[in-house]
């Protein structure tokens, strides 16, 4: 049997150029600066193109409230009158943009159910007030002041042979059998921009609409 004698040929490489270890190639970690400022451009077009639409949402805030709370109390009255089957009167005070519902025939505070009544004005965060010589005659039984910065652009109603005018008053009554009168009332801010609610006399149902 041949014996095999390796040839210059095959003699290791190590040989001649040691023991050689190979490290291997780290994977790069971060990002260029093309990348970092592509990043940078897209965030800033995102945040162009959403600013005006905050913008317009932060503006209109005041007005959404003030409308909130029109139809809260006008809802709110329309219950009442058919719950105690008496008239109950929503009073716009325009000059110190108060709101305020009440009834002239009857306080909250004087029987069971007024009892009732006024633990349901505190969980709505009303507060109850008393009856005075610029409410109209009405016993104010819920009251709000609707935010500042915003003003009566507009008051129309039905009116009637007996409708009681006052100059800084507007008056909306609510009936035992769920109608109330019909009226648009405007709200605008000090930036122009505005809201109109319009009521549906047999429904009760206010329907909003903003204006630019």
């Amino acid at each position: 049997m041949k014996k095999y004698f390796p040839s210059k040929f095959d003699i290791p490489c190590s040989i001649f150029f040691g023991s050689i270890k190979v490290k291997p190639q780290r994977r790069r970690v971060g990002f260029t600066l093309i990348e970092v400022i592509l990043v940078v451009v897209i965030s800033l077009i995102l945040l162009g193109v959403a600013m005006p639409h905050f913008a317009h949402a932060y503006k209109g805030t005041k007005l959404r409230i003030a409308a909130r709370t029109v139809g809260r109390m006008t809802r709110y009255a329309r219950s009442m009158a058919i719950m105690r089957e008496t008239t109950m009167t929503v009073v716009l005070n325009h000059d110190t943009m108060e709101i305020f519902l009440g009834g002239s025939t009857r306080s909250s505070t004087n029987s069971a159910d007024g009892e009732l009544d006024q633990d349901v004005f505190k969980r709505l965060g009303y507060v109850e007030g008393e009856a005075s010589s610029d409410n109209a005659g009405i016993e104010k039984e819920v009251h709000r002041y609707l935010p500042e910065g915003i003003e009566v652009a507009d008051f129309e109603k039905d009116w009637f042979e007996d409708d009681e005018e006052y100059e800084d008053l507007y008056l909306i009554h609510y009936y035992p059998d769920g109608q109330s009168d019909w009226f648009i009332l405007e709200f605008e801010d000090r930036r122009g921009l505005g809201v109109k609610l319009e009521n549906d006399p047999i429904s009760g149902k206010i329907r909003s609409e903003f204006l630019q």
